[in-house]
């Protein structure tokens, strides 16, 4: 299962509901999740969209709430059509995962490349992984190339580690082992171990 983005917003608009979502998050730090949700929750039901993300996240996680998928799926939901591009990831997710909805790729890839076009590397990221596997739709490498490319250039370290494996392995690309070395290299120094594990034994075999 896909990890869920936390995202938690920090709000400096001139909305008189940003205060409450900040409230909240300072509660939030302290680990009064309950003083939380009620901040969060007037501020979603108030129409500030920070709140209704924060809210479904903690209906996922089942922190300070018992978890409720469901409810979690109609607070990302709205939140995404209120331009939150975090949320639209994960509910892309929940659709693909079938949690708290029934599993349906087609709403998946719908709500990834909603979260990609908004500017969430993650949903890029995602993306690329539905077109790499061939999930609600047909296999196709040079988008899954295309979706992990943008998704790398925006410091998303797991794009860069799958786009690595395309040059490593030759998949819509010319094999080149050098450049999958490099992009390993990326994804090490954004955190991700496994592409320090890569880079290594690349540099082991001599590849520069």
């Amino acid at each position: 299962m896909k990890k869920f983005v936390l995202g938690l917003f920090l709000v400096f608009t001139v909305n008189s509901y940003a205060d409450l979502v900040s409230i909240g998050l300072s509660q939030y730090k302290i680990n009064n999740y309950k003083k939380a949700l009620l901040f969060w929750d007037e501020a979603c039901n108030s129409g500030n969209n920070d709140g209704c993300y924060n809210l479904a996240f903690m209906y996922a996680k089942g922190k300070g709430i018992r978890n409720d998928y469901k409810k979690a799926v109609k607070l990302y939901s709205k939140a995404c059509q209120g331009g939150i591009y975090d949320a639209c990831s994960n509910l892309g997710i929940m659709h693909e995962n079938g949690i708290g909805t029934p599993r349906d790729y087609k709403k998946a890839i719908k709500n990834y490349a909603k979260a990609c076009d908004g500017g969430d590397n993650t949903g890029c990221y995602n993306l690329g992984v539905m077109y790499y596997k061939g999930r609600g739709l047909q296999r196709d490498y040079d988008k899954a190339k295309k979706y992990y490319t943008k998704a790398c250039y925006d410091g998303n370290s797991r794009g860069c580690y799958n786009l690595g494996e395309l040059y490593e392995k030759g998949k819509s690309v010319t094999e080149d082992k050098s450049k999958a070395k490099v992009l390993y290299g990326i994804s090490c120094r954004l955190g991700l171990k496994r592409g320090c594990r890569r880079f290594e034994r690349l540099d082991d075999y001599g590849i520069k």
